[in-house]
């Protein structure tokens, strides 16, 4: 009877919830305060798919749905990204029956790294599907360890893993459960040389000796050895070979595949996203087709015209090694440009933690760019930051009042490449203001 009322009453605080902006969280924190066993009466008719990592949980995840709606399969995911308890349960109050069975063939969840205990101490999902771990949210996660040890907390019986096989934190996982490893051989954009100021696996994670690589990807993304206890890359199961970026095409296990969104991470995204949906009953050819026909939400990546100029919209997470991505797409691209980067506060620390800036390679930018606008809640940290990493002030635009942006890009030239670092999702706000 608890169950059923938690249900009914959910559904019904997210229908009005719609209107008021709180229909992702507060239906599924008032089912789990009614019936706290909620998760746990769940019965699952088809496969769950459960997609956790520091970065590209939100893509990855829908990614997967994309493949397995492409072939007729009815799917529940959380879109909205809620990742927490409450999103969870949210998800699955409107997805399941009064008497707890979810019928979709599929469920597909975006799981927070910190959580997976929690949420998975109500039901195991099928596939465990984890991207990466970056130090990520610091002042909240503290180090990427710390999250390792959750989510190996996390893992039961019977789960089917799906691992990063060129991450040497995460690929630890493996020692623990029925496992798959993806991974990228070595491509054009790869270097023999650490270039990032991130690097969170300096020694290796076992006998904590000096960590070496073949190659690096990004940070400490790669191809990795140890010459003391021999822990290096495994076998990957799942690998892409011969990228050609400007193509956007690649191999997955010699089969032929393309991206619409042509970077490192969303390669390596989409070959995790093949393993998983092979892990969950699809062919690869299957999951190829879906990976062509896949487009990133405009939200993360957008194209347009700006101030007549090109424009490129990118979300990036709060963490270095997502916002040092952003920039390696920014510097690949031909054209003069100038960077745009826009960053708010972090929500969860009282809007006091700048730190995060101080691990990405803005460096980088330097002498490669036209300048670089700062904007955003932290426009003067982030100046500060740069003049700290060389920076000139002719280099240097501030922006101090989003309203001013538009006359300040006029001492601008080139495409603009916006890096929106933004916890408010809010990045709407500097589009309108170029507008």
């Amino acid at each position: 009877m608890r169950f059923a009322l938690a249900v009914l009453l959910g559904r019904l605080v997210r229908f009005f919830g719609k209107f008021v902006d709180r229909a992702t969280n507060l239906p599924g924190e008032i089912a789990l305060k009614l019936c706290p066993d909620f998760l746990s009466r769940l019965k699952f008719d088809g496969k769950v798919i459960a997609v956790t990592g520091s970065n590209g949980k939100t893509t990855t995840t829908n990614m997967i749905a994309h493949i397995l709606r492409r072939q007729g399969h009815t799917v529940a995911i959380n879109t909205e990204g809620s990742n927490l308890t409450p999103g969870i349960a949210t998800t699955l109050l409107c997805a399941c029956r009064l008497n707890g069975h979810v019928p979709q063939d599929f469920v597909v969840l975006e799981v927070d790294e910190r959580y997976t205990p929690i949420i998975f101490a109500g039901f195991a999902p099928d596939v465990f599907v984890v991207n990466n771990l970056f130090r990520d949210q610091v002042v909240r996660n503290g180090h990427p360890d710390i999250v390792y040890d959750k989510i190996a907390s996390a893992i039961r019986p019977g789960m089917k893993l799906v691992v990063n096989g060129n991450d040497p934190i995460s690929q630890r996982l493996a020692d623990q459960s029925e496992h798959v490893c993806f991974g990228m051989e070595r491509t054009s954009r790869s270097s023999d040389r650490q270039i990032f100021l991130t690097d969170d696996c300096k020694v290796c994670p076992r006998c904590f000796h000096k960590m070496r690589y073949h190659f690096y990807h990004y940070n400490h993304i790669g191809d990795f050895y140890c010459e003391h206890c021999g822990f290096k890359t495994p076998k990957i199961d799942f690998l892409a070979t011969d990228v050609d970026f400007e193509q956007g095409t690649f191999r997955i296990n010699g089969q032929p595949a393309s991206v619409t969104y042509k970077t490192t991470f969303h390669i390596i995204n989409s070959t995790a996203a093949a393993a998983a949906c092979v892990c969950a009953g699809l062919t690869l050819q299957q999951a190829i087709e879906g990976i062509a026909t896949f487009q990133v939400s405009s939200v993360r990546y957008d194209e347009m015209q700006l101030c007549g100029r090109k424009a490129v919209l990118m979300l990036t997470k709060q963490n270095s090694a997502s916002l040092d991505q952003s920039i390696s797409y920014a510097l690949e691209q031909p054209e003069e440009k100038t960077v745009v980067l826009y960053v708010n506060n972090v929500l969860y620390t009282g809007f006091r933690d700048i730190s995060w800036l101080y691990d990405v390679t803005f460096e980088r930018l330097r002498g490669k760019v036209d300048k670089v606008v700062c904007s955003g809640d932290r426009a003067y940290d982030l100046a500060v930051r740069l003049r700290e990493g060389g920076f000139a002030d002719s280099e240097l635009v501030v922006v101090d009042s989003l309203p001013n942006i538009k006359q300040q890009m006029q001492q601008t030239k080139g495409a603009i490449y916006i890096l929106a670092a933004s916890a408010f999702g809010n990045e709407d706000g500097i589009l309108e203001a170029l507008k």
